[in-house]
């Protein structure tokens, strides 16, 4: 117990570290640990991950990295009008999501892009429920895009 939350301590310290270096993404608050829309999340994330899933968007890797970063925009243009957003914070050893404010959306993928390791970042809409994850798979660069049911946090 007490080795979880000295773990759980020095994630939200990295995470903090991984929001100061955005400029385009504005820390609301981190959503805290056992939280319902974490639980909401897992089972739309392990559907994503599955070794036969199917992605939404699919693109090899080695192409430049402007392309990459613009097909990306393109994806998630659905999400280019919204104020705030849902994100897994880049860069934690353990997972730690942060309610953010969009500054700009264009900009702030391309920041996500840049800091996140291994090219794999998520976001969410919790207004509609959206999820878009990104993340490279062997020889792809794949885009999941699903819609979690969200009637539950809207009564």
């Amino acid at each position: 117990m007490r080795k979880e939350l000295i773990r759980r301590k020095i994630s939200l310290m990295n995470a903090k570290k991984s929001m100061e270096e955005l400029t385009y993404l504005e820390l609301i608050d981190f959503e805290k640990n056992g939280s319902p829309w974490l639980e909401l999340l897992g089972s739309k994330l392990k559907e994503f991950r599955k070794i036969d899933s199917t992605p939404t968007y699919t693109k090899p890797m080695g192409e430049d990295e402007d392309n990459i970063i613009l097909w990306i925009k393109e994806s998630l243009c659905f999400f280019s009008e919204k104020k705030n957003l849902f994100i897994s914070v880049p860069k934690c050893s353990d997972p730690v999501w942060a309610n953010v404010k969009v500054v700009d959306f264009t900009k702030a993928i391309e920041e996500l892009w840049h800091i996140s390791e291994l090219d794999d970042f998520l976001i969410v809409d919790k207004t509609t429920g959206k999820i878009a994850q990104i993340f490279c798979e062997e020889k792809d660069y794949e885009i999941h895009i699903g819609m979690c049911d969200i009637t539950r946090f809207k009564k």
